[in-house]
């Protein structure tokens, strides 16, 4: 029976594995036989490898006391304790760390934690190395049965505790453990997982639910093959492999997925497949496209040179670069911090254009640039934008002397600080960060080095124009604006309702009294106003912020009529009453005469602030803003009735113009 072999995409040496053989065998091709090479535990968790690092005469230890001063040790790319990284250093040995960059972000993270819950296996050497940089208290967990438990026990704990990953932990495991953990508002969880670990997983989970069969090629103790081997196992017959020696009997399966650890030398991938293509001699598949020899010969033929821009497709994205098939002889990759600013991350599969800084014709690569094309493109943009007048986006990125440097498509242009805004005294560095429309004025190519000048203000000042002329045009009394505070002042707050300013007066900010608009709110606030006068000819707009339903004569139209009965507290005494809270900021007085039926000398023998009392409505007059109730009219009819008044009533100044004479002693009445 003849099977058809699938290869998933990613496969065989991660970025950060790659990275440390590439050191190590850098360094032998130049030894001299002067020092003893040795790695602090395999380089890679990969047998064959360490058997032929062997032969060329580098020692594998885990014991300092082994290690001869003077001598060479590279740090595997799991990385070491500080401990042991302190005892190097003081045993006087040359060190390379080849610490994989991703490790060493979580080293970094986990020094500075105060407290650290770590998913993984606690015997891997990865995690053995995080632990030993971790400085306060640890928790190491293999599943969300583990990480349950530990929530329950450091439950008491208040300080934030972290929870990261083994770069080559089981990525859906961790998104069930993130998710458990969301109910936790001191946890903070960082996704640690390697993105070639992911691309890895996945694509080993979606082949595996399409093949009879799946071969993983790598080290028994890689933390990141058994891994695969796992999800493959979910979904169909799984073989882990060391060794092409290890391959099984495939013949009874029609479709076998093939794919490798990260730490798996291509050539034992290329070993295993050919294997699996004799064992299968009469009838191979493979899920590519049909390949054309002649043509494939033609295109490896061709040379690219430096400067020129190419196009290809994304083969691989690994760690701190994306690998790019070009069609030619040569590899191409890209710096993966090219495509941080990218709103899409790259993915295998994806056409990218790119200048090529420098081919490596011994090593058979070229250095791409995706950040140079953008550049280029960018720039080709810009002049065309100088000639037809469009308006362009920008981010100021840094104010420099005499003004501000944007990016305009990827490309820097320097604005004069008389044309970065509509305000001269704008402080720019007020402006970094932040994007604006930029018209391109000037692009100068004449000298060693391109000049190009934009202005901000030109457009800003078009569309403050055209948005003033749309206000103008359709203002009327009682629209209502959403605006911007723009400023405050003693007497009131400006607020742009769309590029015109109106003011609001300081009595039209709230119903109630205050002593500065800053009370109630603060430059840069969102407010609703209604407009309340409009002076076409100078150009001035009143403003109201306080709405009509919330005026409290209308609340207490509505909630109160004369005769009613309330409870009421005691705000203020007066010789001649006390004043008491009706509604939210409408008082009333409680004429001396109307405290008792007997005589009052002093309204304080009677009444004192704060005191809560029962009194009746006997007077509302909305025209003066007026409350007036009785006491006495409560009061039991058979009690002697004694009245004389210590004042005229009439001379009784009313609530309003009480405001105005006590509002220094801070009496809140509503005008």
């Amino acid at each position: 029976m003849s099977f058809e072999v699938i290869k998933t995409q990613n496969i065989g040496f991660c970025f950060g594995v790659n990275r440390a053989v590439n050191a190590l065998n850098e360094v032998l091709k130049n030894d001299d036989g002067s020092k003893k090479i040795y790695t602090f535990g395999q380089i890679v968790h990969n047998n064959i490898i360490t058997d032929e690092l062997e032969k060329k005469g580098v020692i594998n230890t885990e014991n300092i006391e082994d290690i001869e001063p003077g001598s060479i040790v590279f740090i595997r790319a799991h990385g070491i304790p500080r401990s042991v990284y302190e005892a190097l250093v003081n045993k006087n040995v040359e060190i390379f760390d080849e610490t994989c960059p991703k490790v060493k972000k979580i080293h970094n993270i986990v020094s500075n934690a105060e407290n650290v819950i770590i998913a993984g296996n606690i015997k891997h050497p990865e995690v053995i190395g995080i632990i030993g940089n971790t400085k306060n208290k640890k928790f190491i967990v293999k599943d969300i049965d583990e990480l349950k438990k530990i929530m329950h026990n450091i439950s008491g704990i208040d300080s934030e505790i972290v929870f990261l990953a083994q770069t080559t932990f089981n990525a859906s495991e961790f998104n069930e453990m993130a998710k458990y953990l969301e109910q936790f508002n001191n946890v903070r969880v960082v996704n640690t997982i390697c993105s070639s670990t992911y691309e890895r997983q996945k694509d080993v989970e979606d082949l595996a639910k399409r093949v009879d069969a799946f071969v993983i090629v790598g080290g028994k103790n890689s933390s990141n093959t058994q891994k695969l081997y796992e999800i493959a196992s979910l979904y169909c017959k799984a073989f882990h492999i060391e060794s092409p020696n290890e391959l099984p009997n495939l013949v009874n399966y029609k479709k076998i997925g093939l794919s490798a650890g990260a730490s798996t030398h291509s050539s034992t991938i290329e070993e295993v497949f050919n294997n699996m293509i004799s064992e299968n001699s009469e009838n191979i598949s493979l899920e590519e496209e049909e390949i054309d020899f002649a043509k494939a010969i033609e295109a490896s033929m061709k040379i690219i040179r430096n400067g020129e821009r190419v196009k290809g497709i994304i083969t691989a994205v690994n760690g701190s670069e994306i690998q790019v098939d070009l069609g030619v002889k040569h590899s191409g990759f890209i710096p993966s911090d090219e495509f941080s600013n990218e709103e899409n991350p790259p993915k295998v599969g994806d056409e990218v254009e790119a200048f090529v800084v420098r081919v490596n014709d011994v090593e058979g690569t070229a250095q791409l640039s995706k950040s140079k094309i953008d550049s280029i493109k960018g720039l080709e943009k810009i002049v065309a934008a100088k000639d037809s007048g469009d308006t362009l986006k920008c981010k100021v990125i840094e104010a420099v002397k005499g003004g501000i440097v944007v990016l305009v498509n990827k490309v820097r242009v320097f604005v004069p600080a008389s044309l970065a805004s509509l305000r001269r005294d704008t402080d720019l560095n007020t402006l970094v960060n932040k994007e604006f429309p930029i018209r391109i004025i000037e692009v100068d190519e004449s000298g060693r080095r391109m000049r190009i000048i934009g202005s901000i203000r030109a457009v800003l000042k078009e569309e403050l124009d055209s948005a003033q002329k749309q206000i103008w045009e359709n203002i009327e009394i009682g629209k209502r604006y959403k605006g911007v505070v723009k400023s405050i002042v003693k007497f009131g707050v400006f607020v742009d309702i769309g590029g015109v300013d109106g003011l609001v007066h300081i009595t039209d900010l709230t119903w109630g009294r205050i002593k500065s608009p800053e009370e109630l709110v603060k430059v840069g606030d969102v407010i609703e106003v209604e407009v309340k006068a409009i002076d076409a000819e100078k150009r001035k707009i009143s403003l109201v912020y306080k709405k009509s339903e919330d005026n409290p004569w209308e609340i207490l139209k509505a909630k109160y009529k004369v005769d009613d009965v309330l409870d009421v507290t005691v705000l203020k005494i007066m010789p001649y009453g006390a004043f008491v809270s009706v509604v939210d900021n409408v008082d009333g007085l409680i004429h001396i005469s109307q405290l008792s039926n007997h005589r009052v000398e002093n309204v304080s023998e009677v009444l004192k602030v704060g005191d809560v009392v029962k009194a009746q409505i006997i007077e509302i007059n909305y025209e003066e803003k007026r409350v007036s109730l009785s006491i006495r009219a409560l009061l039991s009819e058979e009690e002697p009735l004694i009245v004389e008044a210590t004042a005229d009533a009439d001379a009784v100044p009313s609530v309003e113009g009480l405001a105005n004479e006590e509002s220094a002693d801070g009496v809140q009445i509503a005008e």
